[in-house]
């Protein structure tokens, strides 16, 4: 099978970097009585990132009531606080423009990479949403509108080690077929038609779960694609 030279572009990046743990992950933690929102390997470390790049923080009562959130700007990070402890909290950052470089990986325009010199493979923009859990709520297990999400269909904070949770991909609103969730200790598991996956976790503690999704770009943007990641971070039992 022959590719075209815009399919082999848009299949270039997940060819050369389709490793799990590439790139970051986003989540949300509890620290010093307000939330965090933390970019970098959950459980290892945290990066500093810009904080304008934090488009939306929302967050929900044990109830599933949406709760007002107080946003603080730091310098290499943002904070919020609620009006009462969050069940739930998302997120929506959008990194920006970055490129796939024969050099690698690099934090820039397409403009801006053929200036310095590097021969660019391909160029996308990133965007990551990801939502944390922190109490069992019925909002858990319902889709919050994110364009990209995982939700649970059973809430995972009760679930024992080594019990199955079913998780459904959804894309815009939709299921997402044969996707690929990932996990912390590096297992792929495809969704099915129905976009739903099934994940044991082998012990208790802070979980991560995420997939990713790309898009062909508008022509004329100077893009390839654009690449979206969804997170799922919560504490099993």
């Amino acid at each position: 099978m022959r590719l075209t030279g815009k399919l082999l572009i848009f299949m270039l990046p997940v060819l050369l970097f389709s490793s799990p743990a590439f790139g970051h992950h986003l989540w949300v933690s509890v620290d010093d009585g307000s939330y965090a929102v933390n970019r970098g390997i959950i459980s290892e470390r945290t990066d500093p990132y810009d904080s304008d790049c934090v488009k939306e923080i929302k967050a929900y009562a044990e109830d599933g009531e949406p709760l007002s959130v107080e946003r603080i700007n730091k310098a290499e990070q943002v904070r919020f606080q609620t009006e009462a402890p969050a069940a739930l909290a998302s997120v929506v950052s959008k990194w920006g423009d970055r490129v796939n470089t024969t050099r690698g990986k690099k934090l820039m325009s397409r403009k801006e990479a053929e200036k310095a010199g590097l021969t660019v493979v391909s160029a996308f923009f990133s965007t990551q949403f990801a939502k944390t859990l922190f109490k069992s709520s019925d909002q858990n297990t319902k889709p919050l509108g994110l364009k990209f999400e995982i939700v649970p269909r059973q809430c995972p904070l009760s679930a024992k080690p080594g019990q199955p949770v079913s998780f459904t991909v959804l894309f815009e609103g939709k299921p997402l077929a044969d996707a690929v969730i990932y996990t912390q200790d590096d297992r792929e598991i495809p969704t099915d038609e129905y976009g739903v996956a099934r994940i044991a976790f082998d012990k208790s503690g802070r979980q991560l779960i995420y997939a990713k999704h790309q898009r062909p770009a508008e022509a004329d943007t100077g893009l390839d694609y654009l690449k979206f990641m969804t997170f799922l971070s919560f504490g099993a039992e």
